[in-house]
Parts: C-alpha cells; structure tokens; sequence
C-alpha cells in the first residue's frame, strides 16, 4: 500500500513539473546582454529582394552606432546602389548621385528604391535579441521564427535559417524576412563589435 501511494505521489510531482513548463534560456537574449556593452556594430553580407515582378541582390555594409543606422548598398562589380544614413532629426538616401531626406528610414527607401526594408526595426531582428513574444526558439534555444508590426502597421515574419560563432557570441548568419509577397534574404558573412 506505501508503494502504492509513493507511486501515486510521484505522479502528481511529475504531472505538476510538466504543468509548469519552465522556460528555456534564449541565446539571442544572453547575445543581447553582451551586446549592451556595445555602442557600435557592423555587418557585412549580401541580401536579396524578392517580388513578384523583381528581384535584386547587392552587397551590404550595415553599421549601427548610437542608435543609428547607415546602410549601404553595393552590387558584385563594387558599383554604390544605394546609401542610407539616420541622422538626428531625418534620415538621408543617395541614389545614382542623387541626396534624398525623410522622417523615417523605411518609408524613404520604399518611395525612393520601391524596395520594402523594415529598417526601423533592424537592431532587433537582425541580431535576433528583443523579440519579447511571437517567437519560436530551435533546439539550440536559439530564435527559429518571429513575427512583428512594423510603424507602419505592415505584418513581417522573420525565420532564421543558420546560426554562427562570431567571436564568442551567438548571432544570425542566414534569415529570410517575409511580407505579403516580399521576401527578402540575408546571408551575414562578417559581424564587428566596437566596445563603447
């Protein structure tokens, strides 16, 4: 009868440890505390734009430092295709020679290049760090999936396909940004931290 109730207990004890499914730790978030000691990073890869009528692919240099981005575009012979700079008060566009200025970096890239690029939101999804919900996580307790609104009110899916070691910390090196029937492909071949 003892073994009978020390079998019933220890099944309670295991049904009420599966109830409270603790949560597994995200690498991403560890990564983002250690990039809190940073002020400045930068990337460097290529990048893909998908759409029904188009597609494009360049070269990036993506930099951000002190809460500001500058991105530019280059294609595969070295030609500048596009450049973009947040400044304080406005962000900056150059195109073939031409300086164009916005409130907001994404709307200003999509009026000048037609190309959709959720850029306000880029310090977070690019280094896979701040979704606080509506994310999956992998085996690794790594982001696998995300999904967000951007300031515009336009739904993006995020999935992130490959995961490296850049110099200790765990960081995206292949992702796939979706949006209606825009797809856009991100392959980070170099990432660089600057302490502040």
């Amino acid at each position: 009868m003892k073994q009978f109730h020390l079998i019933l207990l220890m099944f309670f004890l295991f049904l009420g440890g599966c109830a409270q499914s603790p949560r597994h730790p995200v690498q991403g978030q560890a990564t983002l505390n250690t990039l809190a000691e940073f002020n400045k990073w930068q990337a460097r890869g290529k990048i893909a734009f998908i759409a029904p009528d188009d597609r494009q692919s360049v070269n990036f240099n993506w930099q951000y430092t002190n809460k500001k981005q500058a991105l530019t575009l280059t294609s595969f012979i070295g030609t500048q295709v596009l450049k973009l700079m947040e400044l304080d008060q406005y962000s900056e566009l150059v195109v073939d020679g031409k300086s164009y200025t916005g409130p907001e970096s994404a709307a200003l890239i999509q009026r000048i290049s037609g190309w959709q690029l959720p850029i306000t939101q880029a310090p977070n999804w690019f280094t896979a760090t701040r979704f606080e919900d509506g994310y999956e996580l992998n085996k690794a307790g790594n982001i696998q999936q995300a999904s967000w609104q951007d300031e515009q009110g336009q739904m993006w899916t995020i999935n992130y396909q490959r995961y490296r070691n850049f110099n200790g910390l765990t960081l995206p090196a292949r992702l796939t940004l979706t949006h209606q029937d825009i797809t856009i492909k991100i392959q980070i071949n170099a990432w660089q931290f600057d302490p502040q």
